[in-house]
């Protein structure tokens, strides 16, 4: 991920989610600390954000000591797979660890996209043995995971609960919630996001009708109080 403008925490939550569903190990390479002026500040948001088991370390993907910095993960036997959207450097990261000679572009100005100069899926050797996967950019994350894949993501949040008060909190308005206040409170409402989307994702489409059938009734209930009251 980029601290220019690509710098989204919620977007990289969701790449920590998907990573661990399929069981790899996440580390997170920030790119472009170069470029802005407020990168210490931007990385020490998301060091504070995320569990302390994940990696995060800062490159510039451009220079040879990127390869040093990336060593640990770099040795023989290994395959790395770099995530991340368009423009944030994961050509010119391949590039610098494995000598390749992969198209790079610039990124728009305004919003630091790329251009999408990687159109497919390359494999490389890199000098310490371990083969990388450069990858084109992703546009849109769809959830190919679960209830508990979502829960393993966020296993902080999976942690505090178990002291919560009411073993079904959600964290919300509840007395004696162990998470609330603790957690980052926008990393917990992409907790709640994502729950939903993965829930939504694995109902049928009877689980969708008897939904929408309850909220219709709840809303004409909520209008019946609110009209009992004039």
């Amino acid at each position: 991920m980029g601290l220019d403008g690509d710098f989204n925490l919620r977007r990289l939550e969701r790449y920590l989610m998907l990573a661990q569903s399929c069981g790899v190990a996440p580390v997170v390479v920030l790119t472009k600390g170069d470029l802005v002026h407020d990168a210490d500040a931007k990385a020490a948001q998301l060091v504070a954000r995320i569990p302390a088991s994940i990696p995060v370390v800062r490159v510039h993907a451009l220079e040879s000591r990127a390869a040093d910095v990336l060593a640990p993960w770099t040795t023989a036997g290994q395959t790395l797979v770099l995530l991340g959207s368009s423009g944030v450097g994961k050509s010119t990261l391949t590039n610098t660890l494995a000598d390749a000679h992969q198209d790079t572009g610039r990124v728009r100005k305004g919003d630091d996209r790329g251009r999408h100069t990687t159109t497919s899926r390359s494999l490389h050797l890199c000098a310490g043995g371990a083969c990388v996967i450069d990858t084109p950019g992703l546009r849109a994350w769809q959830p190919d995971a679960d209830e508990e894949d979502v829960g393993a993501a966020f296993g902080d949040i999976d942690a505090l609960a178990a002291h919560c008060r009411f073993h079904d909190c959600t964290h919300g308005e509840e007395p004696g919630c162990a998470v609330r206040g603790v957690v980052d409170a926008d990393r917990l409402r992409n907790y709640h996001k994502l729950l939903r989307e993965v829930r939504h994702a694995a109902a049928t489409p009877l689980d969708r009708i008897a939904e929408r059938s309850k909220w219709k009734v709840l809303n004409r209930m909520a209008k019946a109080r609110a009209q009992a009251k004039r």
